[in-house]
């Protein structure tokens, strides 16, 4: 996916040096991403013919190496963008449903840590989006520009509300299950159920006041 998104910032036929394309994909996507992962996977490009070196203009800093796309390049992204398969495959195993797997094999006071660190940081990061989706709902928009931004914080809030909703149902069977078997429940997950009973009336992502223009 990463060299996808790449090809993409260079596929109008920008020449961009790898600080620019680290930079151009954070305002874009408002997401943050490793430089080093970003670099290297520049020169898997390049030797794989996707991307070359391009002239630096007059005046620019010699140091930096800006890329453009390559023909073939641009064939692999194409591909790629249009894919009848796109968004049909299956996902990956991410943080919580990893953990998930080994949750009954665990001490459950070990198991009531864990989801209560889990949940945590999804709320942090729930109001985290919440705030930064405001303040760009709020700016002034560029005339002429479709900002695809406040979507995607949007998606990701709805995403981190559905990780919640997921971690209360867990939490719910899990006592269920300790009591079905005979295991003490931890107070923490008692105390964890209570709080997350408390917050089940608040929702990430309320509808906004309109865009002002």
């Amino acid at each position: 996916m990463f060299r996808f998104l790449i090809l993409g910032l260079l596929r109008n036929g920008a020449h961009l040096h790898g600080y620019a394309l680290v930079k151009l994909y954070r305002e874009r996507s408002g997401a943050e991403v490793s430089t080093g992962n970003f670099y290297r996977e520049l020169q898997r490009l390049v030797l794989d013919g996707l991307i070359r070196s391009a002239d630096n203009p007059p005046q620019a800093d010699a140091r930096r190496t800006p890329y453009e796309i390559t023909a073939v390049g641009i064939d692999v992204f194409d591909e790629w963008f249009t894919a009848r398969d796109a968004a049909g495959g299956a996902s990956s195993e991410d943080d919580i449903s990893a953990r998930a797997l080994f949750m009954a094999d665990t001490d459950p006071a070990t198991v009531a840590a864990v989801l209560e660190h889990m949940e945590e940081n999804l709320w942090f990061s729930g109001k985290s989006l919440e705030r930064a989706r405001q303040l760009l709902l709020n700016r002034q928009r560029e005339p002429g520009r479709f900002d695809v931004l406040p979507l995607l914080l949007s998606r990701r809030l709805k995403r981190v509300a559905a990780d919640l909703e997921f971690l209360e149902e867990f939490q719910s069977l899990y006592a269920e299950w300790l009591a079905a078997t005979h295991q003490q429940a931890p107070p923490a997950l008692l105390a964890l159920r209570a709080r997350s009973e408390r917050r089940h009336g608040l929702t990430l992502g309320a509808p906004s006041p309109p865009v002002r223009n």
